[in-house]
């Protein structure tokens, strides 16, 4: 995989610019790899609890009731997926993409990397279901479209110090 990608970088290398190439670059690595597949994960969590929560709002609520209506109106379901996922996410990624073992302190700065990709695909959640697309179609493009935000958030997050 690796020999595989470095092929790849020096194809694009005489392709590309090398501007270019300094914003593909830490896309074009196997940790970046690992980081998608544990996305991959990730979302499913998020948008199979979500989903679930959709199903199981609709069916102990009427759509007319207060309740539901805020569940709706705020995202809610979404919310709560998005919280399941990211405790599934600091785990599988302290252990596969950046091996490390999870401490209290990365626990504590795992959720403000998130901060940005939240709100990102927050946006785009509302966006999509204003546009009425179905919400599991727009929480899964939502978490897509998020996946680099997130990545970059979290290399700062797990990064290890430089010894003197």
């Amino acid at each position: 995989m690796a020999h595989m990608l470095s092929r790849l970088r020096v194809w694009l290398s005489y392709r590309v610019s090398p501007r270019i190439m300094r914003t593909l670059r830490p896309f074009l690595t196997v940790q970046f790899i690992i980081f998608m597949l544990m996305g991959s994960i990730n979302t499913a969590v998020s948008v199979v609890t979500a989903t679930a929560l959709d199903i199981i709002t609709g069916l102990l609520l009427s759509p007319e009731s207060v309740a539901a209506v805020f569940i709706v109106q705020t995202r809610l379901n979404f919310i709560i997926g998005y919280i399941v996922s990211l405790i599934t996410s600091f785990f599988l990624n302290s252990k596969f993409t950046f091996h490390q073992k999870p401490s209290w302190k990365n626990l504590l700065k795992f959720p403000i990397s998130y901060i940005p990709n939240f709100l990102f695909q927050y946006l785009m959640v509302f966006i999509f279901t204003l546009l009425n697309w179905r919400t599991t179609i727009a929480y899964i493009c939502a978490a897509v479209l998020g996946t680099p935000v997130t990545f970059l958030a979290m290399k700062f997050v797990f990064r290890r110090k430089k010894r003197n």
